[in-house]
C-alpha cells in the first residue's frame, strides 16, 4: 500500500465511507512498523559487538543477549538518538533538554471535528500503546515535555506552534490532513499550504503528506497544492450513493416548521438535521418548533454564532438522543459524529452542489440510498432542488476555485518573522517558505512589496540588509493569538447567562440598540432558539435572563457562497432559458434579463446595462436574472475583445467588492491595490464571462414569461 511505503496520498471517497480511518490505520501501521526496525537495528549492532568481544563466552553472550534487550531505553531516547536531524549542542547550563514532539500531526478544519477525531481514536490508539492529543483554541496546553505520539490540531493551532516551537516538529514522520476539500480554495487552505512547505524544508527526514478527502472535483489539483506532484491519488468510485428527494412547497417559518413537524412524528423517523442558509433562519424555525408540545424537549440549534460549548452540548445531546431534531446551518456539514440520522431537510436550496452532497450526506450513513426532503419557496427555488441533485447524482460540481490570496502572505510574514529566533523575515526568506501555487502567482519582489506595506501600516520596521523586524503592534498581535488566522472576525457582541455564566454566543450589535441597553433599555432576544431579555452590558458583553418573550436576533452576515459561472449557465440549460441571446422578459412594468452568469457574473452584467441605458431595479446580484426599468440604447452585445476591457475597469473600480466576494480574510488592507488586482483578475476567469456574452442580441421575448411556466 502506498501509505506504508512512505508515499504522499490522498483518499478520496464519498461522505461516511470511513476515509479517515482508511488513512491513519496504514499511517499509524507505518510509524509501529518502523519504531521495531529501529529497535531490531540497535539489538543487531549491540549484538555485532558483542561478537566481536573475544573475551565473552558463548553463555556470557546469550546472558548479555537477553539482559540486553530487556534494558532497551524507550523509544523516545531511540528516535532522540537516530532520527533526530543534528542540532547545536546546548551549553552545560541548560539543564531542561528538549524531548521530541509528535511523530503523527493530524490537522482537521475544525476545533469541533478536532474534538470528534480525539473521541473516535482515542481506544483504538491507545490499543496500540501510543498517545494522543489535541491542540486548538480551546485546548491551548501543549506538553513538550511529554509529547503525544499523535496530535489533533487546526492550521491556526498549527501556525501557532510553529511559530512559537518549531523544534516540537523536528522528529515529524507523517502529516494527515482530514477533510481536506473544506480548506481547499479558502484563505485557511492557503495558510495551510505554505505551514506544509515549511515543515518540508525545516525537517531533513522524509515526511509523508497525507490526505482524506469527500468526492469533490479537481481532486488532482488538491493533491499537487497539498501534498506535492507525486502525490498517489485513491478513488473509491463506487461508493456514491442515490439520492431520493421530495419538494414540498412552504410560504412562511411556520409552514416549514409544520412540514418539519408532521415528517418527525407522522413517519418512522427518529433523527433528523434541517439545514437552513441564515443563522436567523436557523433560530426562528427552532422557536417555531419548539411552541409544540410534543417537540419542545427533543429541538436543537447549531450555527457559528453559538457558543463552542452551547455547540458541544447540541452536538452530545442530539447524539445521545433517541428521538430529535436539529436546525443548523453548514457547520453541520462537516464530518462531525452525531449519530444515525434518518432524514435531512433542506430548507431552501444549498449554494452549489458540494453544499447539498455534504448536507445530504449526513443522513442515511448506513444505507446505499439517501433521503431528503427539500423546502422551496417558489417553483423557481423547486427546479434549483432538482437541478442540484441531478448534478449531484452524475458527480458535476462545476467548482469555481479562488487563486492563491496575496493576504495569505502578509499572515505568513507574520508568522515566518516570529519563528524566526532573532525575529526578523526578508523578502526572500518569505518567498522561499511559501507554497508552490503561490510561487507560480508571485515572486520575490512581491513579498517585498507586502512586507513594506507591512511597514506603512505599522507592523514592521525596515533594517539593515533588507531585513524586517517587527513592531510593538504584531508583538501584541503574536501575544494574544491574533496572527495566526485568515478567518475575518464577525465583531458581534457576545451574550451571557447571567444566572450561570455560560457563554451562549453572539449576536449583531448596531451603536444604536447598543446606547438604548447603555441607557437602561432591557430588550428581548433568541439565541439557541430560547428566549432572552437583557439585563445589563458590562465589558462590551451582553447578560441576559431567561424571558417569556423574544425578538429575532440578528448577525453579522458573512460573504455567501459564490455560484459559479458553469453551474449557472448548467442550470440555465436545465431551465431551458435561450442560450443565443440575452433575453429581456417583460415584468412588472420592466423587464427581467435572464443572464445565468453565476455571482460575479451578476456584477458584470449590472455595471454594463447600467452604462447602456438601463437602470437597475434589483441590486441583489442574483446568479440568475436581474430585473430593469428599460431596453438598453444598443440591440447586440460588443465582442469578446471589447467586453473583456470594460470588465477589466469594472475590477480596477470595484476591487474591494470583488475581493470581498472572494473572500480574502482579515488582512486585504494590507496588500497593494497592483497584487489584489492581479489576484482577482486571474481568479475570475475574465475571458470565460467575455466569451458567453460576446456578440450576442438583445431579444425582446413575447409576452410576459413566468419561471413558473418554464
Amino acid at each position: 500500500m502506498p501509505i506504508l511505503a512512505g508515499k504522499s496520498v490522498l483518499v478520496n471517497a464519498p461522505t461516511a465511507s470511513g476515509k479517515t480511518e482508511a488513512v491513519l490505520a496504514p499511517v499509524i501501521e507505518r510509524y509501529l512498523m518502523g519504531r521495531e526496525k529501529t529497535r531490531n537495528a540497535i539489538v543487531d549492532r549491540e549484538l555485532l559487538l558483542l561478537r566481536n568481544d573475544a573475551a565473552s563466552g558463548a553463555k556470557n553472550l546469550e546472558r548479555r543477549r537477553a539482559g540486553m534487550i530487556r534494558e532497551l531505553p524507550d523509544f523516545d531516547a531511540i528516535r532522540a538518538q537516530f532520527l533526530t536531524p543534528k542540532q547545536p549542542k546546548k551549553s552545560s547550563s541548560d539543564t531542561n533538554a528538549e524531548k521530541l514532539g509528535p511523530a503523527i500531526l493530524v490537522i482537521a478544519p475544525t476545533k469541533a471535528l478536532c474534538n470528534d477525531l480525539y473521541r473516535r481514536l482515542m481506544n483504538p490508539v491507545k490499543a496500540t500503546g501510543l498517545t494522543l492529543a489535541v491542540r486548538t483554541g480551546d485546548t491551548p496546553s501543549f506538553h513538550r515535555e511529554n509529547p503525544p505520539t499523535i496530535l489533533i490540531t487546526t492550521p491556526e493551532s498549527f501556525d501557532s506552534l510553529l511559530s512559537r516551537q518549531p523544534q516540537s516538529f523536528l522528529a515529524l514522520q507523517t502529516v494527515v490532513v482530514d477533510e481536506i476539500h473544506l480548506l481547499s480554495a479558502s484563505g485557511r487552505g492557503d495558510q495551510l499550504q505554505c505551514l506544509l512547505e515549511r515543515i518540508r524544508r525545516m525537517n531533513h527526514e522524509h515526511i509523508a503528506f497525507c490526505a482524506s478527502s469527500a468526492t469533490v472535483p479537481e481532486v488532482e489539483r488538491i493533491a499537487r497544492e497539498f501534498l506535492g506532484d507525486n502525490a498517489v491519488i485513491l478513488s473509491v468510485a463506487d461508493g456514491s450513493r442515490s439520492i431520493e428527494h421530495e419538494v414540498y412547497s412552504f410560504t412562511t417559518e411556520l409552514d416549514a416548521a409544520k412540514i418539519i413537524e408532521n415528517l418527525l412524528l407522522e413517519s418512522p423517523v427518529r433523527k433528523m438535521i434541517v439545514f437552513a442558509n441564515a443563522r436567523a433562519l436557523v433560530e426562528n424555525l427552532v422557536l417555531e418548533l419548539r411552541q409544540k408540545p410534543k417537540l419542545a424537549s427533543m429541538v436543537f440549534a447549531h450555527h457559528g454564532s453559538l457558543s463552542k460549548d452551547e455547540r458541544l452540548r447540541t452536538e452530545k445531546q442530539f447524539l445521545e438522543a433517541r428521538h430529535a431534531v436539529c436546525v443548523a446551518t453548514s457547520t453541520l456539514e462537516l464530518g462531525i459524529d452525531i449519530g444515525d440520522v434518518d432524514r435531512i431537510v433542506l430548507v431552501g436550496p444549498p449554494a452549489d452542489v458540494s453544499s447539498l452532497v455534504q448536507r445530504i450526506g449526513r443522513g442515511n450513513r448506513k444505507e446505499k440510498v439517501v433521503h431528503v426532503v427539500c423546502l422551496a419557496t417558489s417553483e423557481f427555488d423547486a427546479k434549483r432542488f432538482h437541478h442540484l441533485v441531478v448534478c449531484a447524482q452524475k458527480d458535476q460540481f462545476f467548482p469555481d476555485p479562488v487563486r492563491f490570496r496575496p493576504t495569505a502572505i502578509v499572515q505568513q510574514a507574520f508568522s515566518i518573522c516570529l519563528q524566526n529566533p532573532n525575529h526578523w523575515v526578508a523578502k526572500n526568506a518569505l518567498y522561499e517558505r511559501l507554497s508552490d501555487a503561490a510561487k507560480r502567482m508571485y515572486t520575490a519582489d512581491d513579498c517585498e512589496h507586502v512586507l513594506n506595506e507591512m511597514v506603512t501600516h505599522g507592523y514592521f520596521r525596515r533594517v539593515d540588509r533588507g531585513k524586517f523586524v517587527p513592531e510593538a503592534k504584531t508583538q501584541f498581535l503574536f501575544e494574544r493569538g491574533y496572527m495566526h488566522s485568515m478567518i475575518l472576525d464577525r465583531g458581534e457582541t457576545d451574550v451571557i447567562d447571567v444566572m450561570t455564566g455560560r457563554n451562549l454566543g453572539s449576536v449583531m450589535l448596531k451603536t444604536k440598540s447598543r446606547q438604548a441597553i447603555e441607557g437602561g433599555a432591557r430588550p428581548a432576544l433568541t439565541l439557541g432558539g430560547k428566549m432572552h431579555e437583557v439585563s445589563y452590558m458590562r465589558d462590551k458583553k451582553l447578560y441576559v435572563e431567561p424571558s417569556k418573550q423574544g425578538e429575532q436576533s440578528k448577525f453579522n452576515s458573512q460573504e455567501p457562497p459564490r455560484y459559479s459561472l458553469k453551474l449557472a449557465q448548467s442550470f440555465a440549460q436545465f431551465m431551458l432559458i435561450p442560450q443565443d441571446c440575452l433575453p429581456f422578459v417583460p415584468e412588472n412594468n420592466g423587464y427581467r434579463v435572464d443572464h445565468y452568469l453565476g455571482t460575479i457574473g451578476a456584477c458584470f452584467i449590472c455595471d454594463f446595462l447600467m452604462h447602456h441605458g438601463c437602470q437597475i431595479t434589483n441590486r441583489s446580484n442574483s446568479p440568475f436574472f436581474v430585473t430593469v426599468n428599460t431596453m438598453p440604447i444598443i440591440k447586440k452585445m460588443p465582442g469578446a475583445e471589447q467586453l473583456r476591457h470594460f470588465f477589466e475597469g469594472f475590477v480596477m473600480n470595484n476591487m474591494i467588492r470583488l475581493a470581498q466576494m472572494l473572500q480574502p480574510g482579515p488582512w486585504l488592507g494590507v496588500v497593494t491595490e497592483a497584487l489584489v488586482q492581479r489576484w482577482i483578475t486571474s481568479s475570475l476567469d475574465l475571458d470565460a464571462y467575455a466569451n458567453r456574452l460576446a456578440d450576442l442580441p438583445i431579444s425582446l421575448m413575447p409576452g410576459e414569461v413566468s419561471y413558473d411556466d418554464i
